[in-house]
């Protein structure tokens, strides 16, 4: 338990790390791009601003200081959940990231759920039909389906099932029937990543040892196919978890396409609008997630992780890496 506590301190600490290099390098990127945030605002307020109200607005948005000493009063704010108001809408940012986040934290866990029903039947049925038309089939459809946009999916799905086959609507999401196509858009390309991953663990796991043995055992096909599916769970929670996170912010044109108000639709206006302090916020929240998905995903692969060392308490470093 000890080692397992070290672990997980470790791995609390690497994400703090990666989170703060997120954020210096976003914040670096916008504050050092050529376009001028403050010149962008004071052309909203002004239409055709001069260079003294240029510079007044610069120094209302504090970015006449040095870059670091922004990044620090940036950086403490955000601490205390305060990421000020956004240059655009001049409304408070965490209220449009409250605002924003729920809608496509569903999209990105209904899309999981999608992808997870897809790539469990088929991976199993290709790894049990190794080499066979099945097996080729699925390879030949994810590899198609991972060349293939994930909003160019989303336009596809919506001329099928919402201009000839009128089952959903074409805009808004106000109900959960509206999220279905969306979330399968994100859900297609993803597991068919996955299935690979989940097909060629399961083979693996097959070809061990142990399955040999217990075999010879008398030890039923069940029994021995939990034992597999369990050793071949991790890579896929693995990747899993990668996907949720890229769905964070990849699924940015697919929202734009379905008009759905999240995350992905705020960092595209914001990026459009030159507001650096809303990207900058949005990149912050969107890593955070991501890091924190990833770091439960390694959780559970060690409590699914089959080789436990009772003796130094520990995990395999080969499982667990």
């Amino acid at each position: 338990m000890l080692c397992i506590a070290k672990r997980v301190l470790g791995r609390i600490a690497s994400l703090v790390l990666v989170l703060f290099g997120v954020t210096v390098l976003t914040f670096a990127y916008t504050s050092l791009s050529p376009v001028d945030a403050a010149y962008a605002l004071a052309v909203r307020r002004y239409t055709r601003p001069t260079e003294r109200q240029v510079a007044v607005v610069r120094s209302e948005l504090g970015m006449d200081r040095p870059l670091v000493r922004q990044y620090g009063a940036w950086a403490v704010r955000a601490l205390h959940g305060d990421f000020g108001n956004s240059y655009n809408t001049g409304q408070p940012i965490i209220k449009e990231l409250a605002a924003s986040l729920m809608p496509t934290m569903f999209l990105a866990f209904l899309a999981s759920s999608f992808s997870l029903l897809i790539t469990i039947p088929l991976g199993i049925l290709a790894a049990a039909r190794k080499g066979g038309l099945f097996d080729k089939s699925v390879y030949v459809f994810g590899i198609i389906c991972m060349s293939v946009p994930n909003y160019w999916i989303g336009f596809l799905l919506l001329l099928l099932f919402a201009v000839h086959i009128p089952l959903f609507s074409i805009l808004g999401a106000e109900r959960i029937r509206d999220f279905v196509l969306p979330s399968l858009a994100l859900a297609i390309p993803s597991a068919a990543a996955e299935i690979r991953v989940f097909r060629s663990s399961l083979v693996d796991a097959y070809a061990a040892d142990f399955v040999l043995y217990a075999r010879s055992r008398g030890i039923s096909e069940r029994v021995i196919a939990g034992m597999v599916s369990r050793l071949a769970l991790p890579p896929l929670v693995t990747i899993m978890a990668q996907t949720f996170g890229f769905m964070m912010a990849g699924g940015a044109m697919v929202e734009f396409v379905f008009s759905i108000p999240g995350l992905g639709t705020m960092l595209i206006t914001a990026l459009n609008a030159r507001d650096t302090i809303t990207i900058n916020a949005c990149v912050l929240v969107i890593a955070a997630i991501f890091v924190l998905v990833n770091f439960l995903a390694d959780i559970v692969n060690a409590m699914l992780n089959p080789s436990y060392d009772k003796k130094g308490g520990c995990y395999d470093a080969e499982f667990a890496s």
